[in-house]
C-alpha cells in the first residue's frame, strides 16, 4: 500500500508541476490603453458609494469593493502608466488599483478594465497606459501615415501653426513608452515580478479613448475619420500585429443624443461622434487586406449621467448669472428670467440636488463629471468587448 500511495503522490505532484510549467510558458497578455484626459481618468473613489443608489449599478459595488468596503486591488493585473502630473511626465506602475487616474485617489477606464480582465482570464496581464490631457489626434497623436499637418486658414491668419516637432509628438512618445516597457525581461519584471523570459509576451489588444480636443476644432473634425484609420493601421504596423484587436472608445459626453440637450448647444458633439463611428465602419474599406477586421467602437454615451449633468449646469449657469449681476453686466430680473427659461426655479440647488452632486460628481462635464459610476461601467464594457473580440467567452456578470 505504501508503494501505491507513493506512486499516487508522485503522479499528482508531476501533474501539478507539469501544469505549473505549462502555465509559466503561457505568454503574458499585454493590453495598451491610450488617449487624452478621459483615458487619464477623473473619477474620485469617493463617488463609488453612490452607485448603490442605482439598482442597476448597485450590484457592481460587490465586484469593485472588498469586505471592508475598500476598492479592490487586482491580484494578477499589472499596469505601467505614463502621464503628466505636476507639469511633467511621470511613470507609475504596480498592480491595478485606484490611483492610476488624475491622481492617487482617482481612476480612469483602466480600473474596471483591469478588474474584469483579471477576473475573466485567471492569468497575469499587463496594461500599458499612455495618456496626456488636452491632446488632439490631428496634431499631438498624429500618426505617420497621415502626413504633415496642414493648418486651417484661420490658423494661418492667426499664426497659430503647430511647430514641426509638436506634430505627432505624443504618438511617438506612446510608441517609445510601449517599447521601453517591453524592451526585455528586466523591464517587464519591474512591473510583473514573476515574469519569465521563457514565458514571453503577446500584444493582445489596444483601447483608444480620446476626442474632446478634436471635437472643439472643425478643421480637426473634418479629418478625424481618416486620421483614426491611419492611427489604427500605423499602430498595427509598428508592432507587426495586423490583426491586433482594436477598440475605439466613442466620445459620450452628453450621452448618445447630444443634440437633444438644452445645454452647451454650440459644441458639435454629434458631428464628432459620427466621425468616430465612421472610422470603425470604413476601416476595412480603406486598408490593405492583412489589416482588416477586429476593429470596433464602444460607446461611452450610455454611461454618461444626464441627470447629474443637469445639476452641473444648474450650478454653473446660476453662478455665472450671479457673477454677471455683481459685475453689473446683467440685472437681477434678467437672471431670474434665465432661471425660469431653463426650469431652474430660483437657481439654487435643492437639498437633494446638492446631496446628489456631493456624492456622485468630482469633476466637470467634459470629464464625465468625475463619476465613478460612469468610469466603472464603461471600463467593464471595454473589457467585455475585448474579451469578445478575443473569443474568450466568460460571463462577467
Amino acid at each position: 500500500m505504501k508503494s501505491v500511495t507513493k506512486i499516487l503522490i508522485t503522479s499528482v505532484l508531476a501533474l501539478v508541476l507539469g501544469s505549473s510549467v505549462m502555465a509559466a510558458k503561457k505568454p503574458l497578455k499585454v493590453y495598451i490603453l491610450a488617449g487624452q484626459s478621459n483615458m487619464q481618468g477623473s473619477a474620485h473613489k469617493s463617488t463609488f458609494a453612490a452607485m448603490g443608489d442605482d439598482p442597476m449599478a448597485a450590484k457592481l459595488l460587490s465586484e469593485i469593493l472588498d469586505q471592508n468596503g475598500d476598492p479592490l486591488v487586482c491580484d494578477k493585473a499589472w499596469i505601467s502608466y505614463i502621464t503628466q502630473r505636476s507639469q511633467r511626465d511621470t511613470v507609475i506602475h504596480g498592480k491595478v488599483k485606484v490611483g492610476y487616474g488624475f491622481d492617487d485617489e482617482r481612476i480612469g477606464p483602466e480600473y474596471a478594465f483591469g478588474l474584469y480582465m483579471d477576473k475573466a482570464l485567471k492569468e497575469p496581464i499587463l496594461i500599458i497606459k499612455t495618456a496626456w490631457g488636452g491632446k488632439s489626434l490631428a496634431v499631438d497623436f498624429r500618426p505617420p501615415s497621415a502626413g504633415p499637418y496642414e493648418p486651417s486658414l484661420t490658423e494661418k491668419e492667426r499664426g497659430n501653426i503647430p511647430e514641426h516637432e509638436e506634430v505627432g509628438h505624443y504618438y511617438r512618445e506612446m510608441i517609445r513608452f510601449i517599447r521601453a516597457t517591453l524592451k526585455d525581461t528586466k523591464s517587464i519584471r519591474k512591473i510583473v515580478p514573476n515574469y519569465s523570459a521563457k514565458q514571453g509576451y503577446e500584444l493582445s489588444g489596444f483601447v483608444w479613448f480620446q476626442g474632446w480636443n478634436d471635437m472643439c476644432n472643425r478643421h480637426h473634425i473634418e479629418q478625424y475619420t481618416e486620421n483614426m484609420i491611419y492611427f489604427i493601421s500605423d499602430v498595427r504596423k509598428e508592432f507587426e500585429m495586423p490583426a491586433l484587436p482594436f477598440i475605439v472608445g466613442i466620445l459620450g459626453v452628453y450621452g448618445t443624443d447630444p443634440d437633444s440637450r438644452k445645454f452647451d448647444k454650440r459644441l458639435p458633439v454629434t458631428d464628432f461622434r459620427k466621425t468616430q463611428f465612421a472610422a470603425v465602419e470604413l476601416y476595412d474599406l480603406k486598408v490593405m487586406p492583412p489589416y482588416r477586421g477586429h476593429v470596433i467602437g464602444v460607446d461611452s454615451g450610455p454611461f454618461y449621467e444626464l441627470e447629474l449633468s443637469d445639476i452641473y449646469w444648474k450650478r454653473r449657469l446660476n453662478n455665472e448669472w450671479k457673477r454677471k449681476v455683481k459685475q453689473g453686466i446683467m440685472t437681477s430680473e434678467e437672471a431670474r428670467e434665465e432661471c425660469l427659461r431653463y426650469g431652474f426655479g430660483d437657481g439654487e440647488l435643492t437639498t437633494q440636488e446638492q446631496s446628489t452632486w456631493d456624492r456622485c460628481a468630482s469633476n466637470a462635464e467634459y470629464h464625465y463629471l468625475g463619476s465613478g459610476k460612469t468610469f466603472i461601467r464603461f471600463g467593464k464594457a471595454l473589457a467585455e468587448a475585448m474579451l469578445e473580440m478575443e473569443n474568450i467567452k466568460i460571463n462577467l456578470r
